[in-house]
């Protein structure tokens, strides 16, 4: 497991009804977003930014937040995990994980997570999740079956709640 503060940030954000298509494009002319990920849930959609500074990340939070349909936002700050091994695929599709666990277990969880068909990424993050993990496969059904049904049996781990993305954007 990697230590650093070379970690995204993770932005899920609500938007006004019937506007997700509008703020989608607003957000892609964002060059320190690299990925906006339309989801299921009590999300509308996620967004992960670029590694950066505090104050960087701060100032592009800032600017998401006064997109005038952009209704609410939840930021999370990667600081520990395993990054990315393999580039996200635009033909497959994603899951987003937000996990709560136990206290002192999520250094292991992470680690189990890697061992998981379909794991992209996982850091955790302070606030109201402890790790956000994302998921790929061929469908979303295939997410649920290969990674997220096995999520649940992880010992340490106290929630999850999985976001199925369709269309996502990925910027290089």
């Amino acid at each position: 497991m990697q230590t650093n503060t070379n970690f995204p940030t993770y932005v899920f954000a609500t938007v006004n009804q019937g506007r997700r298509t509008n703020v989608v494009e607003e957000l892609k002319r964002n060059n320190q977003i690299d990925l906006i990920a339309p989801v299921t849930g009590r999300y509308d959609l996620v967004l992960r930014l670029k590694p950066n500074t505090p104050h960087n990340v701060y100032n592009t939070v800032k600017e998401i937040r006064n997109i005038s349909d952009v209704r609410t936002t939840d930021t999370h700050t990667g600081f520990d995990g395993i990054q990315p091994t393999k580039k996200l695929e635009s033909q497959m599709a994603l899951g987003v994980s937000v996990l709560t666990c136990e206290h002192n277990t999520s250094e292991q969880i992470i680690k189990q997570l890697s061992n998981i068909p379909g794991f992209i990424e996982a850091s955790t993050v302070p606030g109201q999740f402890d790790i956000v993990a994302l998921w790929q496969a061929r469908t979303s059904e295939d997410i649920m079956k290969t990674s997220v049904e096995r999520i649940t049996n992880l010992p340490g781990l106290f929630h999850s709640e999985t976001l199925l993305a369709y269309a996502p954007v990925f910027k290089a």
